[in-house]
């Protein structure tokens, strides 16, 4: 059992949190304090056969530019950034993945201006999903890197199809009886098998945009942002939020300055899941 397993089964023994899933960032911070990568150190000590594998192919594949390009879908200067990263992985310097992880969703979370028993909730049950390393816990320490879940990095397929078996063991005993928040995008839902898991109760959401001829057109470019200050409130809020009697009601006090409402109404089970629609007219 690698630290991190052992500090979240401490958490298992204090009080309820609810089990979110979020998609890693595009962009990600550079540098960072940490000594270099220790797979011993990182959360879901299982995974790590897999993640010494993946962390060889990628670097190994850094070294061919024009590989590279095709894996990665960027070109120059960011390509150029991305294979310098992907080079030195086990070298460079590492932070914790809340930290690694930038762009929309992240700063709408705002991790370091919440309070306290909303960062230990955030702690306990935030679980990020990672091409490279499969699933990381925020306290993890990791270095800069790029490899979408999409990509075909090893021979037997797309990154999410080398997790999919692994994740789905982890995330069974992980979320065992308790209530799954699912906030990943369709790339990284590939990479689970939510039918693995015996979860209390699993919820996804979906934003919506009423249009002028009273059409409900699916909200894209904000989605990242509304997620965001989704799991605030999550984590704000994390005994009802670990709850399934209390979440629908949890979810009816979520109100975002942009005017996004939940919509009891257009609340469907889709995939063996509730989902929850906000909408804003």
């Amino acid at each position: 059992m690698t630290s991190s397993d052992q500090k979240a089964t401490g958490y298992a023994s204090m009080a309820r949190t609810p089990l979110i899933l979020l998609p890693p960032s595009e962009g990600k911070s550079s540098g960072g304090g940490g000594h270099p990568l220790n797979f011993d150190e990182l959360s879901f000590g299982a995974l790590n056969p897999t993640r010494v594998r993946m962390v060889k192919s990628l670097g190994q594949l850094s070294q061919r530019p024009r590989s590279s390009k095709k894996l990665l879908g960027v070109k120059g200067a960011a390509l150029e950034q991305a294979m310098a990263d992907n080079a030195s992985l086990n070298e460079a310097p590492t932070q914790p993945a809340i930290e690694r992880y930038t762009g929309v969703m992240y700063d709408a979370i705002d991790y370091p201006s919440l309070g306290d028993n909303a960062r230990e909730a955030f702690e306990r049950g935030v679980i990020i999903m990672s091409g490279l390393f499969g699933v990381v816990r925020p306290s993890d320490m990791i270095p800069a890197y790029k490899l979408k879940m999409g990509a075909k990095l090893l021979r037997r397929g797309t990154c999410a199809a080398v997790w999919k078996p692994l994740i789905s063991k982890s995330l069974g005993s992980e979320a065992e009886d308790r209530v799954v928040w699912d906030l990943l995008p369709n790339e990284h839902s590939a990479a689970w098998d939510p039918s693995k898991v015996a979860c209390q109760a699993r919820f996804t959401v979906k934003f919506l945009q009423r249009g002028a001829d009273g059409q409900f057109k699916t909200v894209t470019h904000l989605s990242k942002l509304l997620k965001g200050a989704l799991v605030r409130h999550l984590v704000s809020n994390s005994a009802e939020a670990s709850e399934a009697d209390s979440a629908l009601m949890l979810a009816a006090r979520f109100a975002h300055p942009g005017g996004y409402e939940f919509d009891p109404d257009l609340t469907t089970e889709v995939d063996r899941a509730t989902e929850l629609v906000f909408v804003r007219d």
